[in-house]
């Protein structure tokens, strides 16, 4: 009987241990807890948006081998390559700023096949250029294929801009 208390009591120090790590993590992951950590990282409709940015993408560590038009616009983002290649449709994004720059976060689903994409970049807005990686997963029911791609390019047009 002494030995099922002991255990009944490391299982709830456990799950205390396990809680107070997500607390420490939740910045990272959370957006809201994240802008109260001070890293914010939130979906700001209008922050990208009406940019358009014509961008070259390539396998990590390889020239580009595609041109794309990169596109933000009412909260949402979409790659109109990927939406010619598999229908992607627009995603929303998050932003944070960080100095001069907008970092951005946004995962895109293709809806004929189980494929992501998550895109992870910057946008400076001096210069008006873009630049990240994404990753591509295609979960097949054998295996999951994973690549890595990145992609930079400058902007296009801005529209309702003077």
């Amino acid at each position: 009987m002494v030995r099922q208390s002991k255990t009944h009591l490391e299982i709830i120090v456990l799950l205390a241990a396990v809680a107070v790590v997500g607390l420490v993590l939740a910045p990272a992951t959370n957006p809201v807890r994240a802008e109260k950590a001070g890293t914010a990282l939130a979906k700001e409709a209008g922050v990208l948006d009406g940019m358009t940015f014509a961008s070259e993408l390539g396998p990590l560590g390889k020239p580009a081998d595609l041109n794309d038009f990169l596109v933000f616009e009412n909260g949402m983002f979409v790659s109109r390559e990927c939406q010619r290649r598999c229908d992607y449709p627009p995603a929303p994004y998050l932003v944070r700023r960080a100095g001069e720059k907008t970092e951005f976060i946004i995962e895109t689903h293709c809806p004929d096949k189980d494929s992501t994409i998550v895109w992870r970049g910057t946008v400076d807005d001096n210069a008006g250029t873009i630049k990240g990686v994404f990753t591509w997963t295609s979960a097949r029911w054998y295996w999951t294929i994973e690549k890595e791609f990145w992609f930079e390019g400058t902007l296009a047009e801005r529209l309702g801009a003077v």
